[in-house]
């Protein structure tokens, strides 16, 4: 079973309110039950494949719901709101500064994997093109992480 360790001070409804609003975006419920919940943390285990199992990762760190430079969602959703596709906002990183993301305003809540070493050139539209699905829901993604063997 996966555990989060260092998560943030709790945040409420009203600061996911507050977060939606500044950003102009709609969170998917499974996601604004984990920021109550956790807000931020690192997972243990961490290790996660795509869905095609081709490939995969690891969570360095889920982002959370502060003023944080280095690990505010906000932030990272205004430093990649033009490098990543529409209807998608960053949850968390990789070791190599990848991105897992989460579908966002209606679009499935899907995590998807970001690799920024294939990000569309700039003045390009973001596509699907560097985009791998991990799982189809946030409780997948997070109850099927695993401990990477070395």
């Amino acid at each position: 079973m996966t555990k989060i360790h260092d998560s943030k001070s709790m945040v409420s409804e009203q600061d996911i309110v507050n977060v939606e609003n500044q950003l102009s975006i709609k969170l998917p419920d499974s996601y604004r039950e984990f920021l109550k919940k956790y807000n931020g943390g690192y997972p243990q285990p961490d290790g996660f494949d795509f869905a095609d199992g081709e490939d995969g990762s690891s969570v360095d760190k889920f982002l959370e719901v502060s003023d944080s430079k280095n690990e505010g969602l906000i932030n990272y959703f205004n430093t990649y709101k033009e490098r990543i596709p529409k209807n998608y906002i960053p949850i968390a990183k990789d070791p190599g500064g990848n991105l897992i993301l989460i579908g966002i305003n209606g679009e499935k809540a899907e995590v998807y994997f970001w690799d920024h070493e294939n990000e569309a050139d700039d003045g390009d539209v973001p596509g699907m093109q560097n985009m791998h699905l991990v799982a189809l829901n946030l409780d997948d993604f997070i109850n099927n992480l695993y401990e990477i063997e070395i």
